[in-house]
């Protein structure tokens, strides 16, 4: 290769890695909660920080539950600044803030939220964002319930707080807290999104209403925050079946909106990041005919790309196809169907996130020990690699929460790191489908090894995680059985873990033993 083009290759190369180095990093800490350190007996949770290379998610103490409602903020290096559960703030020594207390308290809190024990309810009505005219200041846009009475309807309104990075040497104060923003009509729980303006500096803030067709939209300019105007959105919201059923999501380049739940269906608009306007309304029948007698919690996001959007409707995971010029007839594509997984309680498809490793996480309703992943979301259909119960957590999750983020690197190249890599710790993580039958059985459950399976171990679990066989297994002397006689009837999850195990997988299927 001639000498000047190893050096615009090289040059390239660390022109692409500092690209990638200068990324905004604050969505790069996630925080989950809801359970008891066993040792201690104080509350504790886990922790996902992509600033770690390669990428594991941790035991973390946190004092305080994250079971809805889930927002944190870092500063652009990725250092953690602090975090709310819709409740109270706190800082990043996972204490409260200064005048943290009491977020979104009033009379339906005392009366019906056993005073916020767990973090406020809903999953998408709290985010966090960088006042982007003064490096100290954040706002903390929320959506508390107002009790009007046993007889009136409840009042959901915007409400908004600030926090002063500078105070307490850098630990933060809250200097404005629970001020009106919004009150002339009902929100749905859900469905708070935002991004930045087209000019970088301010911000558009999105918020569709209950028994209405309005798309409330707020913005943060250099006067600050405020209600800008409401828009049709050519969708009756109703309050039984759009509030809390689903959530919206901005894609990563800032031209469209999407909003999902499995009542509605998939409505996708163009957006417009210098006026805030939404235009070219669709409606994407996922389901042709939902069924209203079910109850299906949902939840939508895009591919880094901006060329797909994934809906997942509790039973069904689907990707939409945004470039097909028929998207409902020639775009949806079924990627995966609830597998029936019981880890302790059923991993049903709920909450999805976009991370900054590329993937996108998606949680249960529900508490279990285990998260499902879409490894390449920029891929057509069954190449985007989902993969049910892919992520083994260090505990139970207790209820499905993912933190929601505005669309940050929205006018960056890169809208996520591929150089991420995730591990998921010492142990094996990535999950695969093991064959084991016959299911349920009184005892003798026939397995299938791998392919490429050669020797490991041979794992048996209960729904608590105990193991109740741990033995070595080798492809040549394996007798292709394993045997659950000596154990009560139940559930048991059969792993298979590879020796060598360089791509960190492990094999697994949940048996039933009469």
């Amino acid at each position: 290769m001639p000498y000047r083009m190893k050096n615009l290759l090289l040059f390239m190369f660390i022109f692409w890695s500092l690209c990638l180095t200068a990324q905004n990093k604050q969505d790069y800490v996630w925080l989950f909660g809801l359970g008891i350190n066993p040792s201690t007996g104080e509350q504790t949770g886990y922790k996902f920080d992509f600033n770690e290379q390669p990428f594991e998610f941790e035991h973390q103490d946190i004092p305080i539950p994250i079971a809805s409602n889930n927002s944190s903020i870092c500063d652009s290096e990725g250092n953690l600044l602090f975090f709310s559960n819709g409740c109270v703030i706190y800082n990043s020594e996972y204490e409260l803030m200064e005048n943290g207390d009491s977020l979104n308290y009033n009379e339906w809190i005392s009366i019906f939220w056993s005073d916020c024990i767990n973090g406020y309810r809903g999953a998408q009505d709290v985010m966090i964002v960088p006042d982007l005219y003064n490096d100290a200041y954040y706002y903390i846009i929320h959506k508390p319930k107002i009790f009007n009475g046993f007889n009136e309807q409840d009042s959901i309104p915007i409400h908004y707080s600030m926090v002063d990075m500078n105070a307490n040497n850098g630990l933060g104060k809250v200097i404005v807290k629970n001020k009106k923003l919004y009150e002339d009509g009902i929100c749905l729980i859900n469905y708070l999104t935002g991004i930045t303006h087209q000019n970088g500096s301010d911000y558009w803030f999105l918020q569709p209403l209950e028994s209405d067709s309005i798309i409330v939209t707020i913005s943060i300019d250099e006067d600050g925050i405020h209600h800008s105007f409401n828009q049709n959105s050519h969708v009756y919201f109703d309050r039984d079946w759009s509030s809390s059923s689903g959530t919206a999501k901005l894609s990563p380049d800032g031209t469209k909106y999407a909003l999902y739940n499995y009542y509605d269906q998939l409505h996708l608009y163009d957006f417009d990041r210098e006026t805030g306007l939404l235009s070219n309304h669709q409606k994407i029948n996922v389901f042709p005919n939902p069924s209203f007698s079910e109850i299906r919690f949902s939840s939508v996001e895009w591919s880094a790309n901006s060329r797909f959007i994934y809906t997942a409707s509790t039973l069904e995971l689907h990707q939409i196809d945004t470039w097909e010029s028929n998207i409902e007839q020639d775009g949806i594509r079924l990627i995966d169907i609830y597998d029936g997984t019981q880890d302790p309680f059923s991993t049903v498809f709920y909450l999805m996130a976009q991370a900054p490793d590329c993937k996108i996480y998606m949680c249960p309703t529900s508490g279990t020990r285990s998260y499902h992943v879409i490894n390449n979301p920029n891929q057509l259909g069954t190449d985007c690699d989902f993969v049910q119960n892919g992520m083994r957590l260090p505990h139970s999750s207790h209820v499905g929460s993912m933190p929601n983020f505005p669309r940050f690197r929205v006018d960056e190249e890169e809208k996520c790191d591929p150089t991420i890599v995730s591990v998921f710790g010492d142990a094996v993580y990535y999950r695969r489908d093991l064959v084991v039958y016959p299911s349920p059985s009184t005892g003798l459950f026939t397995i299938d090894l791998p392919e490429d399976f050669s020797s490991g171990r041979l794992v048996v679990t209960n729904l608590q995680a105990q193991i109740l066989k741990d033995e070595p297994i080798d492809r040549l002397t394996f007798e292709g059985a394993v045997q659950l006689y000596d154990l009560p009837e139940g559930i048991y999850n059969i792993e298979i873990y590879p020796s060598d195990n360089v791509q960190r997988i492990f094999y697994s299927k949940q048996v039933v033993k009469l």
